[in-house]
């Protein structure tokens, strides 16, 4: 009889496999949106480098080449009154997009990324005369697009002396 008494089973009763399935299960959760957030931050990231990018180099164009540029300033123009630099005078209201490289990638895949952010990517370049320096334009470009539904903007500025776009606007 006393056989049966101090006999003992191994193993593990329902109850403790279910909380380690429940502590597994826990662990496994939080990974996976750490993932996703980790897809998230790097695709946000992308973005705002490539919308830097793209305002830098723009910008860069406004101010060394602005004969190229359409100048909507009509003559009263006040201090902090905002105009519009257009490519053309038929220039989209959503903005310009961004051009395909000329030199095409070496892979399929860099071509779809580089026709993607065509696009994607769209910009606009404006003018303002600064209520601080009124010797001065204040050139902005605007970045325009979308992520994940929601319209974002990257603006980049600087200033360029008056004579020189005087000289555009004179013409």
């Amino acid at each position: 009889m006393r056989l049966f008494l101090c006999k003992t089973t191994k193993g593990f009763t329902l109850i403790e496999i279910i909380v380690a399935l429940a502590v597994v299960s826990v662990a496994i959760t939080g990974l996976v949106q750490m993932f996703s957030l980790s897809l998230n931050l790097s695709q946000t990231s992308q973005n705002v480098i490539l919308a830097s990018s793209i305002a830098h180099d723009k910008l860069n164009y406004v101010l060394s080449c602005p004969d190229k540029f359409v100048l909507k300033i009509h003559g009263n123009l006040k201090p902090g009154e905002v105009f519009s630099i257009l490519t053309s005078i038929d220039e989209p209201k959503a903005g310009n997009t961004i051009e395909t490289p000329m030199i095409a990638p070496p892979d399929w895949a860099s071509f779809r990324k580089y026709k993607n952010v065509s696009q994607k990517f769209h910009w606009k370049a404006f003018g303002k005369i600064p209520d601080n320096n009124p010797d001065c334009y204040e050139i902005i470009v605007a970045v325009i697009y979308n992520e994940r539904g929601k319209t974002k903007y990257y603006m980049e500025n600087s200033v360029i002396p008056r004579f020189q776009f005087n000289k555009v606007i004179n013409k």
